[in-house]
């Protein structure tokens, strides 16, 4: 039986790397329960004793007797309550716009990025809307404005430290790079979160 107070159920490459990505950062020891959702045991009865919606990635703090779901809440979460040397706000203004970071990246900037993948790699041929896509990429260039005012200024999304939002943005960027390539500070920005001893971690891991 583990020791940890962290356990977390995930899938590489999927929403769950953002969980490890943080994790990892900030040097919290948790136990990792991979799930292989090509074989649906994010179905079995087992997962959904613990988990009725049956997606991951799943954070279970059995210290805090906590569980939680959804990976934007999860970073929050663990950005929040655990010793740490990111930025997190201290006060209501700098939270307000930390929170509306960590939504934009979890209700805006994900769909979009996910649309244009689907649409443009993951789907076969046949099923791809080029209007969709179309669309789509025009948001994505609203989204880039939007990172834009403070990447001229700052090396990451709230400032000079990383913050649990990076760790949203970042993986989320990844899935459309040859997009991302088209806009220098945000090619940038995506350099520079990859080289951190973090997401090197992960990644390899996920190749592994």
């Amino acid at each position: 039986m583990s020791s940890h107070s962290l356990i977390l159920y995930e899938c590489p490459e999927t929403r769950s790397d953002r969980v490890k990505f943080l994790l990892e950062e900030i040097a919290l020891p948790y136990e990792k329960k991979t799930l292989q959702l090509s074989k649906g045991e994010h179905k079995s009865g087992e997962y959904l004793a613990i988990n009725p919606i049956g997606s991951v990635p799943f954070l279970i703090d059995k210290d805090a007797g906590i569980s939680l779901s959804e990976s934007g809440a999860i970073c929050h979460y663990l950005a929040k309550n655990f010793k740490h040397n990111l930025y997190f706000p201290e006060d209501i203004k700098t939270l307000s716009h930390y929170d509306e970071m960590m939504f934009f990246a979890t209700s805006t900037l994900d769909p979009i990025c996910y649309q244009i993948f689907f649409h443009s790699k993951k789907y076969p041929p046949e099923k791809r809307v080029p209007a969709i896509l179309e669309l789509n990429i025009q948001r994505f260039d609203d989204c880039v404005q939007y990172l834009n005012k403070t990447l001229e200024k700052y090396a990451y999304a709230l400032g000079n430290k990383l913050s649990a939002p990076d760790f949203i943005i970042a993986p989320t960027l990844l899935c459309i790079k040859e997009e991302v390539k088209k806009y220098p500070l945000i090619q940038k920005y995506i350099e520079n979160i990859l080289e951190l001893p973090s997401m090197k971690k992960v990644r390899n891991q996920t190749k592994s």
